[in-house]
């Protein structure tokens, strides 16, 4: 196809380049200058280069030479097809020392781990997936068999957690299939460690709960009934977070309502319902970094999205305004919340102090401010499964099988992250991004079926 691996790096760069430069300028005319282009979106003209490029990131792998692959082919998702390649991310987040730690594989499929540092890693054993507290100074490691608590990732086992094994008294007029069950055939959607590091919540397709040295507490978001022994629930789109102050959770699933729960006297019970906005409620997330300066429904808040083919939606709720016996209404659209999105399906999101990171399965990020506000837009290419922001870098993972590394530092003038009328003169940081923000890819790991991750 090309005599040299120069002469094909110069058309991808050349052409990638031109795209890039022409989308961009064109998503400017709709997001910046509020107008309609006048010209057809551009498009991408490097898809026949799919396969040859896909045969230099292995080649160049297995030499050693990944600086060199991204050098002469920057990373790009557009003219790829991963289809049929790529094994899904679940999760991802960043160590204070910058290594990565990384799950491959959904809930409902075989998943396991590797610790990534720089072009090194080590896939690990018998751990097939882990939670964290909000500030990430505990980790639960989930076992076949029991969940460990560390402090910090490399840290001293503090707890060690067994399964549920049981639902309950309320359930026990028939024995149920718990017990029988190893903590992989759970189907874990999320594990969130308690700020105390003392219990975890676990949101899970046969039920959600909260475990501590005591035992498991099922959190009840459906009505169910016992059925013939040997039995267990079922839940879609199971849910569960934990405040940063340890005060509430927050979960659903999806025939619920959007449930906040508050133990009071030693029992989770539910303080406020909120009716979703769309259909099926399937994710929520605490955001404390929102400050109280006195506006209408800021201040911290838990994010709670909703989902649907129709039309998708997120909501949040400030926590100043949870009342004894709260109520409110998405649908009905009850100015006790705020409507951050009414358009996108969210499968993670990540929390700033105005507002959201929201990861959807159209590929991208949309920056949505707590009133709505459309900030900004990130181009991941597929399905954002997992985030993480710490000021510095920002860390996804996406079903496309990648974990994408951006640098966040440094911005645009005055600290701004997002292009804009007043920016739009400076320069792009990243060439090759589909982007408003100031964001810059600097590394990926690309992660396909029956293979160790590649580097690009």
């Amino acid at each position: 196809m090309f005599k040299t691996v120069e002469e094909a790096s110069q058309r991808w760069i050349t052409e990638g380049k031109a795209y890039k430069d022409k989308l961009n300028n064109w998503l400017d005319i709709i997001y910046i200058d509020k107008k309609q282009p006048e010209t057809s979106c551009p498009e991408e003209t490097r898809k026949d280069m799919a396969p040859y490029v896909l045969d230099q990131i292995i080649a160049f792998n297995e030499q050693g030479k990944q600086e060199e692959l991204r050098r002469l082919f920057p990373p790009d998702n557009d003219p790829m097809d991963w289809n049929g390649i790529a094994a899904c991310v679940s999760q991802a987040t960043i160590l204070p020392d910058n290594r990565l730690i990384v799950t491959v594989g959904e809930w409902h499929q075989e998943q396991y781990m590797y610790i990534i540092n720089g072009n090194d890693y080590v896939m690990l054993d018998n751990i097939f997936m882990f939670g964290k507290s909000a500030d990430k100074k505990y980790f639960a490691k989930a076992y076949p068999d029991k969940i460990e608590i560390t402090e910090g990732w490399d840290g001293p086992v503090i707890k060690t957690l067994a399964p549920p094994k049981s639902y309950g008294e309320k359930y026990a007029t028939v024995k149920d299939g718990l017990a029988d069950l190893s903590l992989t055939d759970f189907g874990i959607h999320q594990l969130v460690v308690f700020p105390s590091g003392q219990r975890i919540a676990m949101a899970t397709a046969v039920g959600i709960f909260i475990i501590d040295d005591s035992g498991s507490t099922l959190i009840e978001t459906e009505n169910k009934e016992a059925e013939e022994e040997g039995y267990t629930f079922r839940h879609d789109y199971p849910h569960i977070d934990v405040s940063p102050d340890e005060k509430y959770i927050i979960v659903g699933s999806q025939s619920s309502s959007h449930l906040l729960l508050e133990e009071i006297d030693g029992v989770w019970t539910t303080v406020a319902t909120v009716e979703p906005r769309s259909s099926y409620p399937n994710l929520a997330k605490f955001n404390y970094k929102v400050k109280d300066k006195g506006g209408v429904n800021d201040g911290p808040q838990v994010l709670l999205c909703s989902c649907h083919f129709g039309g998708s939606a997120s909501l949040s709720l400030p926590i100043k305004n949870v009342t004894p016996g709260f109520e409110a209404s998405g649908y009905d659209a009850d100015d006790t919340l705020n409507y951050v999105d009414t358009r996108k399906w969210v499968f993670s999101a990540a929390n700033y102090t105005w507002g959201y990171a929201l990861g959807t399965n159209d590929g991208y990020i949309w920056f949505k401010g707590i009133d709505g506000a459309q900030h900004g837009y990130l181009y991941v290419g597929g399905t954002v499964m997992d985030m993480e922001f710490d000021q510095k870098k920002l860390v996804v993972a996406s079903y496309s099988g990648q974990v994408i590394i951006y640098d966040c530092d440094p911005l645009f003038p005055d600290n701004q992250i997002f292009r804009s009328v007043d920016n739009k003169a400076e320069k792009r940081p990243d060439h090759y991004s589909i982007t408003n923000t100031a964001y810059k890819d600097v590394k990926r790991y690309l992660f396909f079926k029956g293979q160790h991750p590649k580097i690009w």
